[in-house]
């Protein structure tokens, strides 16, 4: 809620839909409500909308029902509520207090499971069928919720000064839980067994096999933090400059838990049964991070054509992690021990016993600059030049996660990336024609990726991205208007010398979107859109040179939407068909990351339809 609310009046509106896919088959069928209700008076105003969503399940280009993404969960047969309340008061013609709050809850509950095959044969290496599979029966279903809290204080005309004041408070607490799935600890098995003694590789492989596991992950996330900035009008040079300064605080609390799952539940009904067996796994050290900052900025006009900006941040990260006992230090504990292993352990003088990380911290901070330009080289055209500094952490629990017993954690263990960013580009609008052609460069000092076996890592080298973006719109006339996007990224980091290339988890192959859209008299209009995505092997083919790389190529696709309002005698109805030709692919997501269990194929033709009045 904005102060552009003052004096409104009432505010009402209601939303209802549904959604199907190509077969209007009864499991993909999804509906949706929602209402909203508002006043804005002379000095209070606020909103509430309420919304809530039954999504059904998703359908491929042939009809078959999609399996459920065991990786990172998805939004199939879940229902869903969102809260979002805003009130504002108008406290003097300068000051406004403004609160907002958000909740969100999704949770899912499917009769359908992924595919294992017999024996769980898809953990082992057979290939998947991608079926879903009916009969599925989830103890803990999977599920989101999120909820947050933001409060802030303004005033355009502090003690009388006429410099702008504003202090904002918020708070933020995510919650999730994944769908349960197969965790094998097989190559680390291996590697203890040949250390001891071991070399049959008949027996190896028979004996790894065995060590395999079912967890399901939940995770909690909690951000609070506090924001204090002021801005003046000033003078600098004879030239009137703004000065923006301030201080922040954020604190993140972060744990992860695995819970391990009955083994011999899930292998009797081939991984659609899962029933927690009372046994936790950590996640990765429960953490603490703390960012305090504090900046300066000035914004000048050089001349009525020539703008800038420049300023400076002081950044501060520390860090507090929890003595924790890594994942795989668990399961292999469990493993050895276990009464059909144990003998053999014995035989081969075999005790093994987890070890943990032990508790530790981090403290770096830097200085950071940033400079930016812009010049109006004609009344329609501009062109800029940006520069910026990042200082960040990768996600350290995350990371911590995969490392082994006896890791100290500490400054020099767990470092910081820096980056540096450049942008620079032109933007216009000649008559009815807009658009807009921008470069960037960015370079950082480390690596964030997933390893060959879907561990994360931060690799002490040096990265760099780099592309460019265009975009184009254009009034054929006052019904008729096209347009389009595209965007080329890419990067490379450092290895022994040569600089391979960074693959698509981390960069978005070539991109490009383009649209065409009518306007009828009464309001109403339709609009089709496309978008695509280029095929990319230079990643899979570069990165044979590093045994750890996991890249893989990218088949690229093209697909189409047709949206569109109508406007009614009460209301409006919005509807929607997306992928349009009922294309077979897959996202570049499910084609480059996780295991074959992830090549899932996107949802055929779908559609929706929205009934929309206010009131």
């Amino acid at each position: 809620m904005t102060k552009s609310l003052v004096g409104y009046g009432p505010i009402r509106q209601t939303r209802v839909g549904v959604s199907s896919s190509r077969g209007f088959d009864s499991e993909s069928l999804g509906y949706h409500v929602g209402q909203t209700l508002g006043y804005g008076g002379e000095r209070v105003y606020g909103r509430l909308d309420v919304d809530y969503d039954n999504k059904g399940g998703k359908f491929d280009s042939k009809g078959n029902r999609i399996s459920p993404d065991v990786n990172q969960t998805d939004q199939q047969d879940t229902e869903s509520l969102s809260v979002n309340g805003s009130l504002g008061v108008e406290l003097t013609d300068s000051q406004r207090l403004d609160l907002a709050v958000t909740y969100y809850k999704d949770e899912q509950n499917t009769d359908y499971g992924p595919d294992y095959g017999d024996g769980l044969a898809v953990l082992f290496g057979a290939k998947p069928s991608l079926k879903a599979i009916d009969g599925a029966n989830v103890e803990n279903e999977p599920y989101t919720e999120k909820s947050s809290v933001n409060l802030s204080y303004s005033d355009d005309d502090f003690v009388g000064s006429g410099s702008s004041l504003n202090l904002t408070g918020y708070y933020r607490d995510e919650k999730g839980r994944f769908y349960p799935s197969g965790k094998t600890a097989g190559t680390q098995a291996s590697e203890v067994w040949q250390a001891n003694g071991l070399t049959d590789t008949a027996t190896l492989k028979k004996l790894a096999s065995a060590a395999t596991f079912v967890t399901q992950s939940e995770a909690d996330i909690e951000v609070m933090g506090l924001r204090a900035a002021m801005q003046t009008e000033t003078e600098v040079a004879g030239k009137k400059t703004l000065l923006s300064y301030g201080a922040d605080f954020e604190r993140e609390n972060s744990e992860q838990t695995y819970y391990g799952q009955d083994l011999n539940t899930f292998l009797a009904s081939n991984g659609l049964t899962a029933q927690t067996n009372g046994l936790t796994y950590n996640g990765g050290p429960d953490t603490t991070i703390d960012k305090w900052g504090a900046f300066v900025n000035a914004d000048m006009d050089i001349t009525d054509k020539w703008h800038t900006s420049a300023g400076v941040r002081y950044q501060k990260l520390k860090s507090e992690t929890d003595t924790f006992t890594p994942i795989y230090e668990q399961l292999l504990e469990e493993y050895f021990n276990s009464p059909a292993i144990s003998g053999i352990s014995a035989a081969y003088g075999i005790d093994y016993q987890a070890g943990d990380v032990e508790k530790g911290s981090t403290d770096h901070d830097k200085t950071l600059f940033n400079l930016g330009t812009s010049y109006q080289i004609t009344p329609n055209d501009q062109v800029f030049a940006n520069f910026s500094q990042g200082f960040t952490t990768a996600d350290i629990q995350r990371a911590l996660r995969d490392v082994r017993a006896g890791f100290v954690v500490n400054s020099d263990n767990v470092q910081p990336i820096t980056t540096n960013n450049y942008e620079f580009g032109w933007q216009g609008k000649h008559g009815d024609t807009a658009a807009r052609l921008s470069g960037f460069y960015n370079e950082s000092d480390k690596v964030v990726r997933f390893t060959d076996d879907y561990t994360v890592e931060v690799v002490d080298t040096d990265e760099r991205i780099y592309g460019v973006e265009g975009s184009l719109s254009h009034d054929i006339s006052d019904k008729w208007q096209v347009g389009g996007s595209v965007a080329y990224t890419r990067g490379q980091y450092d290895k022994d010398g040569d600089w391979l290339e960074l693959d698509a988890v981390r960069l978005t192959p070539l991109k490009g979107t383009a649209f065409a859209q009518y306007q009828f008299d009464e309001g109403s209009n339709i609009r089709l859109q496309a978008l695509a995505i280029g095929g990319d092997d230079k990643a899979f083919k570069d990165q044979q040179k590093d045994p750890d790389a996991s890249a893989l190529p990218v088949t690229g696709y093209m697909t189409l939407d047709v949206l569109g309002q109508v406007k009614m005698p009460v209301g409006r109805v919005d509807y929607g068909v997306y992928n349009l030709l009922n294309k077979d692919y897959l996202t570049v997501y499910h084609q480059t990351t996780y295991g074959d269990l992830n090549r899932l194929p996107a949802s055929g033709t779908t559609y929706g339809l929205s009934y929309t009045v206010d009131y």
